[in-house]
């Protein structure tokens, strides 16, 4: 694709953090097809006051130069019109849309305002079925995987390779690096770190505190000299210290001490990681860390699973699998909650030794580090 009269670029990005995540391979295949332009993000504010901006995850030098916030679901004329003459006065060529899937109706919508807003070329607008309801990969069985459908949606600007790391690079800064080794100074050097998140936004995705709580002290005696990072949100640390009281060894909770980035960073130096379809499990496996899904089956399986060929996602498939709810009562979260303690440490074995150990007597024996 030639690069557009102005150098000017728009990308239509709307999510939260895990979200964010699964577009970083797309990110970064936007910013090396135009590398000197001036690119705007438009977005969304979180909805939920626990989920991240989307500058918290990609920082704000290098993906982008600006963001303009796009006020989800707003009918207000006024409001439409004033971000169409904000978009007008950055005379942007070109808008690319990486959103997530959207019907048809939306799009339609999508296309016009843009057109309104001047803008002569829209890649990413001309969608197949596959791209207005998430449908079945016939190379894996299951569900297309968010990162691949939008790479295929962008396709025109080239291929992405999603098995390379640098598509997943957060280009982190000295600085926040800095802030992560400031913090891993508080852990014991050369000893292996567990790291967990039981943060997440939907009571469905929720495995809930005592199963976690069982979980830690069983793992406690498995992996005995280990030690336990505890990341999430402000509102995490006071069950993040309910867990820790679990744990038999060194530990450390970080909930509400560090950014998404700096999370990521520190993330890297844990051996593997548990966590809930969540933003954190999409940090940690694009750090390139071995991860346990413990998923509800709100979602079907597939789309929104990690990064990575190592990690472990335990899933149960109801017949009410696929729901969407953020909230279930009537079935009382019947799928994340037949997932037991035994799976979940069975699955930390498996990518600690690529194979699960034969009885729990063995377990600290069978891993070779």
């Amino acid at each position: 694709m030639s690069i557009s009269k102005n150098n000017k670029v728009l990308i239509y990005r709307l999510g939260s953090l895990g979200d964010t995540v699964m577009a970083l391979p797309s990110f970064h295949k936007i910013r090396n097809s135009f590398p000197h332009a001036d690119i705007t993000l438009l977005t969304n504010k979180p909805v939920m006051a626990k989920a991240a901006a989307i500058e918290a995850i990609l920082g704000s030098h290098y993906f982008f130069n600006r963001t303009i916030n796009y006020p989800v679901g707003t009918r207000n004329l006024k409001v439409l019109f004033d971000l169409i003459k904000q978009i007008r006065a950055l005379k942007i060529d070109t808008v690319i849309n990486i959103n997530p899937t959207r019907s048809k109706n939306s799009l339609l919508r999508d296309k016009l305002f843009f057109k309104a807003a001047g803008i002569a070329n829209l890649v990413g607008f001309d969608a197949a079925r596959e791209d207005f309801e998430v449908c079945v990969d016939p190379q894996t069985g299951i569900m297309e995987w968010e990162a691949k459908r939008l790479a295929r949606r962008i396709s025109l600007l080239g291929a992405i390779d999603l098995s390379d790391d640098k598509n997943w690079d957060l280009n982190l800064t000295e600085s926040e690096l800095e802030i992560a080794n400031s913090y891993e100074l508080l852990l014991i050097k050369d000893t292996p770190v567990l790291a967990i998140s039981t943060g997440t936004k939907n009571q469905s995705n929720d495995w809930e505190v005592g199963n976690w709580q069982t979980l830690l002290s069983q793992l406690s005696n498995l992996l005995p000299g280990w030690q336990l990072m505890i990341i999430g949100a402000p509102d995490e640390a006071e069950t993040a210290a309910q867990l820790i009281s679990a744990w038999k060894h060194q530990s450390i909770n970080l909930c509400g001490k560090t950014t998404p980035r700096v999370s990521a960073a520190l993330l890297k130096k844990a051996k593997a990681f548990i966590g809930h379809d969540s933003g954190p499990i999409h940090l940690a496996a694009g750090v390139g860390t071995p991860c346990v899904g413990i998923y509800s089956a709100r979602n079907l399986p597939g789309q929104w699973f990690p990064r990575g060929e190592n990690n472990q996602i335990l899933y149960k498939l109801p017949a009410c699998a696929g729901c969407g709810l953020e909230v279930c009562l009537v079935q009382q979260k019947k799928c994340i909650l037949s997932i037991t303690v035994d799976e979940v440490i069975q699955s930390v074995f498996k990518i600690l030794n690529n194979k699960a150990p034969v009885s729990s007597s063995i377990l600290t024996a069978a891993v070779q580090l």
